[in-house]
């Protein structure tokens, strides 16, 4: 199996009115605090401020953003008067009402800002940024207090009194309307040169145009649809409201703020129809964190200049997990009820060795943890001890087992070994336990956020039926499996939710039209999620149903734009069908893009053998490169799915069973390790005598 990298989405927020005299602050004329990133190669940075009560908080740093924002939990935990429903804030995600509050410091550092006004409640706001706490973003109205270095190679955040930091001759004008900063680009493409006016966004990933800042490039551009996410964006909804028509430009260089920024990422480009808007109404555009990644951008607010210039600091890279790991350490000591936040930090940074004994140590202490349990079962189970895994589990209530979304990878667990009545017992305890839940609301900002919690509630208890739905199939209660999906679908109001399962059911009714009815379904709505292009191809019987299914795919990958194509389940389709030329060429276009991502040797083996077993091709030395990727690895899913597909295609069935089934066994949540086992398993009943 390849795994694919995700989108990164930028950020974009509405002005509130300009403001006319430059702010000032209590401290000395230069701050310097670190930036903060989620990990190695993360792009967006963030900070450390002190909040009223004297804790360290980590806010985003965004210059996209004209307000700041806070979460609800520090709203709450800092007792802060909310003026409900105050305004509405725009993003790329659509609109997103929120509640106002004042902070009444803030510090950066040894600089002081005063009465902070704050949005709470902003939808599309991350609650964490990788496993750290995130208490809010850090938009324009502190950021304005000063002249802005965010020095991206040595990881610096330098703060300037204004007046105090002498800008260079060749810096590029900037706009600030006391909202936005806005700068002249010139973007370079293969056949065009173009001067834009567009925002600077700290927030945002990539080049981002939108509307008639886009004319001119037309003859470069590719359209497809793709998801568009951002602030306003809730998580509530299906991805597919996030699809849109969009247009890919392939850009060249961009010059901004009088630097030439080569190596750009494909500009995206919104708004270039007659359709729905996408993003806050008269939005030009973004340029983003990966325009500044290899400088130090300066934002001169009260003088109106922006410039990059060559870092003359120590080059670092400060990953915040170990940052904040390191201060828990030198603030607590050995304090075990620190065990379990510690760990968190460590397994986001693959560290589970370091993690367990820490787990380990903290259920000694709280032992009715379920938060820990459910962590600890995880890493045994990631580790291959799968019945050291299920006994961590075994203890908890199947209320706790919801809670904390381990619902269905507990009831797969016993499904996969062989326990299926258990895992139906399971899920019927937590059915009974569903009508009793109660929304836990408590706090003062309880009633504010009500609605959005009874809604978020209701999907966390939805997979409380998916999981059933697995049980009973596999207990061959078919005709119930699928009236349990179609509960969960209406719980969270979603028609489409849980296709691919139902798909699944339908099968083993002997449903096939049925089943191809809800993969078709799925390519429609998500056409670059090439899983579902590989499980309709696995569908077909006859040439009638080869023929619809390569139109069905066709029109797919035209709505897609040329870098966004799963080439890897291309190959499998392709193959499929019995075009071994386009499977062919397919894979050695998609060999170009996926395996040249990385120069570390197990996942470049894993890649040579994931697309070569797809494709039909090489398979003696597919089979070695995987079994070599996983010597050096040990088991992980990811890499035993690729060997269960180089088995099969080498006809090797009971092995691939064996791969499939240990991958499933590792990943009883994911749905795409549940089928493979499934349909192998099944392929292999058929091959052994009656």
């Amino acid at each position: 199996m390849l795994i694919g990298l995700p989108l990164l989405i930028g950020l974009a927020w509405a002005a509130p009115p300009p403001r006319r005299v430059a702010p000032t602050y209590e401290g000395p004329d230069l701050v310097e605090v670190n930036m903060l990133r989620t990990g190695e190669g993360g792009n967006r940075v963030f900070v450390q401020a002190t909040l009223p009560d004297g804790e360290p908080g980590l806010f985003m740093l965004d210059t996209g953003a004209a307000t700041s924002a806070l979460s609800r939990e520090t709203a709450e935990r800092l007792g802060l008067e909310i003026d409900r429903n105050w305004g509405t804030l725009e993003g790329l995600g659509g609109n997103s009402p929120f509640h106002r509050a004042t902070l009444p410091t803030l510090a950066l550092g040894d600089a002081i800002v005063h009465d902070v006004e704050v949005a709470v409640g902003v939808r599309g706001v991350p609650e964490k940024a990788g496993e750290m706490p995130l208490d809010g973003i850090l938009g324009n109205n502190v950021l304005s207090y000063f002249v802005a270095e965010f020095d991206y190679p040595s990881d610096t955040l330098a703060l300037h009194r204004h007046g105090t930091y002498r800008m260079p001759r060749r810096s590029a004008p900037m706009l600030f309307e006391g909202g936005h900063i806005l700068s002249t680009l010139e973007i370079d493409t293969p056949s065009h040169r173009s001067t834009v006016f567009t925002q600077i966004d700290t927030g945002a990933s990539g080049l981002v145009l939108s509307g008639s800042t886009g004319a001119g490039m037309e003859g470069d551009a590719t359209e497809g649809v793709e998801a568009v996410y951002g602030i306003g964006g809730s998580e509530i909804l299906p991805p597919s409201v996030f699809m849109q028509k969009t247009r890919r430009i392939p850009v060249q260089s961009v010059t901004l703020g009088s630097r030439k920024v080569d190596e750009v990422p494909s500009a995206r480009w919104l708004n270039f129809g007659s359709g729905p808007a996408v993003g806050p109404q008269g939005m030009r555009g973004l340029a983003g964190h990966e325009l500044l990644a290899e400088w130090n951008a300066v934002f001169d607010y009260e003088g109106q200049a922006f410039v990059l210039r060559k870092s003359h600091r120590r080059a670092r890279e400060l990953n915040g997990h170990e940052v904040l790991l390191a201060q828990d350490i030198e603030r607590f000591g050995d304090d075990p009820a620190r065990a379990l936040h510690r760990a968190r930090l460590l397994l986001w940074t693959d560290e589970e060795e370091q993690a367990r004994p820490l787990l380990e140590r903290y259920l000694e202490v709280f032992p009715d943890s379920a938060e820990a349990r459910v962590l600890l079962g995880q890493v045994l189970r990631h580790n291959g001890e799968l019945d050291a895994s299920w006994e961590m589990l075994r203890p908890l209530g199947a209320v706790e087992l919801v809670e904390e979304e381990e619902i269905v990878a507990a009831v797969n667990t016993l499904i996969l070994s062989g326990r299926p009545e258990e895992g139906l017992a399971l899920a019927d305890l937590a059915l009974d336990s569903l009508t009793a839940a109660e929304l836990d609301l408590d706090g003062a900002l309880a009633e504010v956020f009500r609605a959005d919690e009874d809604v978020a509630h209701r999907q966390t208890w939805s997979w409380v039926h998916v999981a059933r739905a697995d049980a009973l199939l596999a207990t061959g209660r078919l005709y119930e499996a699928n009236e349990a999906l179609l509960t969960a679908a209406r719980m969270v109001e979603n028609p489409d939710a849980h296709l691919l399962r139902r798909a699944r059911v339908a099968l083993a009714r002997g449903d096939r039209y049925g089943a191809i009815a809800d993969v078709r379904r799925l390519l429609e709505l998500y056409p670059s999620a090439g899983q579902f292009l590989w499980y309709y191809s696995l569908l077909l019987e006859d040439a009638q149903d080869r023929q619809t299914f390569r139109a069905d795919m066709e029109d797919a990958i035209s709505r897609l734009h040329p870098e966004h194509r799963p080439l890897d389940f291309m190959v499998a389709a392709y193959s499929a069908i019995g075009d071994s030329d386009a499977a062919h060429d397919t894979m050695v276009a998609g060999m170009a893009r996926d395996c040249s991502m990385t120069e570390w040797q197990p996942a470049v083996d894993n890649c040579f053998a994931w697309y070569h077993g797809l494709a039909r091709a090489d398979l003696d030395e597919a089979l070695a490169r995987v079994d070599a990727a996983l010597a050096d690895q040990g088991e992980r899913p990811d890499y035993l799915d690729t060997k269960a597909v180089v088995h099969l295609v080498r006809g090797e069935i009971e092995q691939a069973h064996q791969a499939a089934l240990a991958a499933a066994r590792m990943s009883p949540e994911d749905l795409y390790m549940l089928w493979q086992a499934d349909r192998i398993g099944q392929l292999l009943r058929d091959q052994r005598p009656q």
